[in-house]
């Protein structure tokens, strides 16, 4: 049932103890990036009077905001515990232009980071969340990109 291994094998249970923290704390970071971006993009909002860019960046804020609350949940299944994290430091921009392209490069990193966090998930409950997730982040790079070539 557990891989010929008996409950009690104590490296079993250590391997088991190591693979949900490392899986927690790799959630734990999605969750700072997730709400790093939430701020980021509130402010890239108003950088702009473009309803055209604005609501493209309006989009992925509101994705940001989901994702967090999805993360949260995944937390919650895994461990039984409500878990937030604080506001992070997020840097200034003096234009649009470069807060869209390091947006870019930011919403391509977490599908790698992502899709670490699928692989560990246990139940097609998480997996599912995670794919719509990821499936989100690939769209705001898609929207950036636009946003990008729109602002050049």
């Amino acid at each position: 049932m557990f891989n010929d291994r008996n409950i009690n094998d104590c490296d079993y249970c250590m391997s088991m103890y190591r693979q949900d923290q490392t899986l927690l704390n790799l959630i734990t970071e999605a969750m700072k990036d997730e709400k790093h971006d939430t701020i980021k993009y509130k402010k890239m909002i108003g950088m702009t009077d473009k309803d055209k860019v604005r609501k493209q960046i309006e989009f992925a804020y509101k994705d940001e905001m989901k994702h967090y609350k999805m993360f949260q949940n995944i937390v919650y299944m895994l461990t039984g515990k409500k878990y937030d994290v604080p506001d992070p430091k997020v840097e200034e921009y003096k234009s649009l232009l470069p807060a869209v392209e390091s947006s870019i490069n930011g919403e391509l990193e977490a599908v790698e980071l992502y899709r670490k966090i699928f692989s560990m998930l246990r139940t097609m409950q998480m997996r599912d969340m995670l794919y719509e997730i990821i499936t989100d982040e690939q769209e705001h790079a898609t929207r950036f990109v636009y946003l990008y070539s729109m602002l050049k």
